[in-house]
């Protein structure tokens, strides 16, 4: 025991005499963010019974809008990004946590963005009301900083939703996926 003792002290005293730790003291402050999608492609899947019976996929301009609002951890946001989106006779509601770390620092800062939450999907003049599933998606993009508050964010999201009920006896799969082009406009307090 005295051995194993001895011995980690000497590892360790060569090691803290000749490296410089320095601590940094994370302050978080929050942040909100306004999110809007200029262009989506959205695929659509449903099948019943494991027999695909719709596949449509889509190309639409000013799609959806959100927010996202968190705490900002030196840059790294972690938060909270509720979003509502309606096309024709289909809507659908998800809450997301989502992370976004950027890669470097300065007022241009490449980011990754990754969040995973749930869903709410309602269709109309259907049995297919309130079914809960998964969401998830990822994300890049650039980041920029006009000052310590204020900034903009530019960005190529992939995000989707997987939802699967019962309606007389038909096992139905929902499951809906696309890309996402935004453009962010956020604030830190």
């Amino acid at each position: 025991m005295k051995k194993i003792f001895l011995t980690t002290i000497l590892a360790i005293l060569p090691i803290s005499a000749f490296a410089e730790i320095e601590y940094q003291i994370i302050k978080p402050k929050f942040f909100i963010e306004y999110n809007a999608t200029i262009l989506s492609s959205v695929g659509t899947k449903t099948k019943a019974n494991d027999t695909v019976i719709s596949d449509v996929d889509t190309l639409n301009f000013n799609t959806g809008n959100g927010i996202f609002i968190g705490s900002d951890f030196n840059g790294i946001q972690l938060g909270v990004s509720p979003s509502y989106s309606e096309q024709e006779e289909t809507s659908a509601f998800d809450l997301m946590l989502k992370l976004d770390v950027p890669f470097m620092e300065g007022n241009f800062q490449p980011y990754v963005s990754l969040s995973a939450g749930f869903g709410v999907l309602s269709i109309d003049n259907s049995n297919i009301d309130n079914e809960l599933g998964f969401a998830y998606g990822i994300g890049g993009g650039v980041k920029y900083s006009f000052s310590e508050n204020v900034y903009m964010k530019f960005g190529l999201e992939y995000a989707g939703m997987n939802f699967s009920t019962s309606v007389e006896n038909v096992d139905i799969d929902l499951t809906s996926s696309g890309f996402g082009l935004t453009a962010n406009f956020g604030y830190v307090f």
